[in-house]
């Protein structure tokens, strides 16, 4: 594509972290979906443009309805640009975390996906170690791992570093149920960045840095 559109992202609400609050479980998915959906829409239309650019297949994105499974309790949201038109959260997931105390731009996955095995076996044993760690100090990101906690929490954080691959991985057949490699700002210290049309620069360099490792891991 010789000429893109014209960015359209404007920031992250500054307003809508108070949405992951509202006490009711329904209200509360409401107030989270019309807060933020409509940035990351935008968002994902500005990402899109440069993703795609990039060969193919293309990416699709995906916002959720943070209604499933049955009962489900949403505590955080999220845009994913994933090569796959359905079932993205069965592999490695590229995009964006929206939680009340944090926002991340990340290469993540849902540990119990069956997929997930083969990741960990390519990143251990078949040479994804050095390209993961590598794209890591690149990109200035961190490997995180979180666990499942009560609401309003949602999740903890209980693992973090810049290259303990391996201890990620331990921690994950420990206790955890979501691994990620990204950039994390946190609530409300970096409410003034995330707020900013640019911020979308800042989430695209770090997409595209882990570009390379989502193709690998597919």
């Amino acid at each position: 594509m010789l000429l893109r559109p014209p960015p359209r992202f404007t920031g992250l609400p500054r307003e809508g972290f108070s949405s992951f609050a509202v006490p009711d479980r329904e209200e509360r998915r409401e107030a989270i979906i019309a807060a933020f959906h409509p940035a990351l829409r935008l968002l994902a239309e500005d990402l899109l443009a440069v993703l795609n650019d990039r060969g193919d297949p293309p990416f699709h994105a995906h916002l959720p309805q943070l209604n499933w499974p049955k009962g489900y309790v949403p505590f955080c949201t999220w845009l994913t640009v994933s090569r796959q038109a359905h079932g993205y959260q069965s592999g490695p997931q590229l995009g964006v975390g929206v939680h009340a105390d944090h926002v991340v731009a990340r290469l993540g996955w849902d540990t119990g996906a069956d997929a997930f095995g083969r990741f960990e076996f390519l990143c251990r044993y078949g040479g994804l170690e050095p390209a993961l760690l590598g794209a890591a100090r690149a990109a200035g990101v961190s490997l995180r791992v979180y666990a499942a906690a009560p609401w309003p929490a949602g999740s903890r954080l209980t693992f973090e570093s810049a290259a303990d691959l391996a201890g990620s991985f331990d921690e994950v057949r420990r206790r955890g149920v979501f691994w990620e490699l990204g950039r994390r700002w946190e609530i409300p210290a970096s409410l003034g960045r995330v707020a900013e049309p640019a911020w979308c620069d800042d989430v695209r360099d770090v997409l595209l840095a882990l570009l390379p490792l989502y193709d690998r891991a597919v």
